[in-house]
């Protein structure tokens, strides 16, 4: 049974290499690459959060965000084996999606109005130039989030993993799950013209935060 349909695992692991290279190029102070990776990561959680309106049903943030009192009765299951292994984000996991958009997407617009307080500043810093300082206070301020929510995200597989024996990597990189009861849950697939739409629709997304370079002022 498909649970995770192309677009959506195309930009999780699109995410995880734009993160990555974006961590690696700001710690090696290649800020023009920095840049680069931020404005892919704009681009891509803002495809996100149209997907989560018209992707497939496990996509969709009416099919996982639950109440905080569901989410707390998870966290008191996390690290019990499941009696039956659902497919699609737990109520407690779809509060973890929150934070693994919430946090890059604040950190990439921040950074677009941010300055390393010698040569290098985003391509919107120029519309705030009072308030650009105190933007890249809370660039940098966010960091901290996110690497904690790495962590808690690279934790919650693991222990998916080795005490419910359940293979969330796998599922995310096939698409397809094989302990899922196709009698009792809906198929998360999508047509090929739908993937093509959602392919089409994240890189116009990328693309267009990416152009937000010309934006420099210097560049006119």
């Amino acid at each position: 049974m498909i649970v995770w349909d192309f677009p959506l695992r195309l930009f999780h692991w699109s995410l995880f290499i734009c993160v990555v290279g974006a961590i690696i190029s700001a710690k090696t102070e290649v800020l023009w690459v920095h840049e680069r990776f931020g404005l892919a990561v704009l681009g891509l959680v803002t495809f996100r959060i149209f997907w989560g309106f018209l992707g497939g049903h496990y996509a969709r943030f009416g099919q996982f965000l639950r109440s905080p009192k569901a989410a707390l009765n998870g966290l008191k299951m996390l690290f019990r084996p499941d009696p039956v292994a659902k497919s699609g984000h737990s109520a407690l996991g779809g509060y973890a999606v929150l934070g693994l958009l919430g946090i890059p997407l604040l950190m990439a617009v921040t950074g677009t109005m941010s300055n390393d307080d010698v040569l290098f500043e985003g391509p919107l810093a120029h519309l705030v130039p009072n308030l650009t300082d105190k933007i890249a206070d809370v660039h940098h301020f966010s960091e901290k989030f996110l690497f904690l929510i790495i962590v808690l995200h690279i934790a919650a597989i693991l222990i998916y993993k080795f005490k419910k024996k359940r293979n969330l990597t796998m599922v995310m990189v096939q698409g397809k799950s094989k302990t899922a009861d196709t009698a009792l849950e809906q198929d998360g697939g999508i047509s090929a013209k739908h993937s093509f739409f959602g392919f089409i629709l994240m890189v116009a997304f990328v693309a267009a935060a990416q152009s937000l370079s010309l934006l420099r002022p210097s560049l006119f």
